[in-house]
């Protein structure tokens, strides 16, 4: 696995941008003043070799994972509210995800990604295990639904699941409380709000273990997950 590294600042127009670009915001706004001060933008990439397999329909490959933190909520000065996680794909994904409302297909043509966050930083807690069968870890305290339990949300987004794979939330569309999800190309992308997952650092940069699983269909079955080689993560801080 080659992994680069890189932590920047960005103004506050570009923060805008960036959640323009995951599908929305859903949490307070900041109010009227002046504009509250984001914190720095911090950014970690991974890449992998493409090495996706299925027995059938398309055997989505994962080549690189990109971990964003920010404050794109802007309602407290400096602190980080948001993490994205963009997945790199060698096939094109833009048109791959199910329908909203719609749970992934039993055809093998569909995209269902399954990003799974350590919280915590124990690998002797959480209740979902790594996707890695040599691992019995078990370091996820939450991960998104992949489309196959219970389905897509008629937003477009994915519900957030924590303990025993249940939703953590259920009702009128909050993309706060769910992963708001986009497609772009070869890149899929979701967004959590850091509260959400029981992470409230404040101003420190948190530290959250990443995993990512893509499938096919409904067999829950991955067609690729990474990181591999006998790690259980990677990190949104080095």
């Amino acid at each position: 696995m080659q992994r680069l590294l890189g932590t920047g600042i960005l103004t506050l127009a570009s923060i805008t941008a960036l959640a323009a670009c995951s599908g929305g915001g859903g949490g307070t706004g900041g109010g009227g003043g002046s504009s509250p001060t984001p914190p720095p933008v911090v950014t970690e990439s991974y890449t992998f070799p493409a090495d996706g397999t299925a027995t059938t329909g398309t055997a989505w490959s994962i080549v690189g994972v990109k971990t964003t933190l920010s404050g794109q909520y802007g309602n407290v000065n400096g602190i980080y509210d948001t993490l994205r996680v963009d997945v790199t794909f060698v096939q094109n994904v833009a048109n791959a995800l199910p329908a909203p409302g719609h749970a992934l297909s039993s055809y093998g043509s569909d995209l269902g990604v399954r990003i799974s966050l350590d919280t915590d930083g124990n690998q002797n807690t959480g209740s979902n295990g790594s996707c890695n069968p040599n691992i019995s870890l078990m370091p996820f305290e939450y991960t998104s639904d992949p489309g196959n339990d219970p389905s897509r949300l008629a937003d477009g987004n994915y519900s957030i699941l924590g303990a025993g794979g249940a939703p953590t939330y259920e009702g009128a569309s909050d993309p706060s409380a769910e992963a708001v999800t986009s497609a772009a190309g070869n890149v899929f992308s979701q967004s959590f709000y850091l509260p959400t997952i029981s992470v409230f650092d404040g101003e420190q940069v948190p530290r959250i273990g990443v995993e990512v699983g893509s499938f096919n269909g409904t067999n829950y079955t991955p067609t690729d997950c990474v990181p591999q080689n006998n790690l259980v993560e990677v990190f949104t801080t080095a």
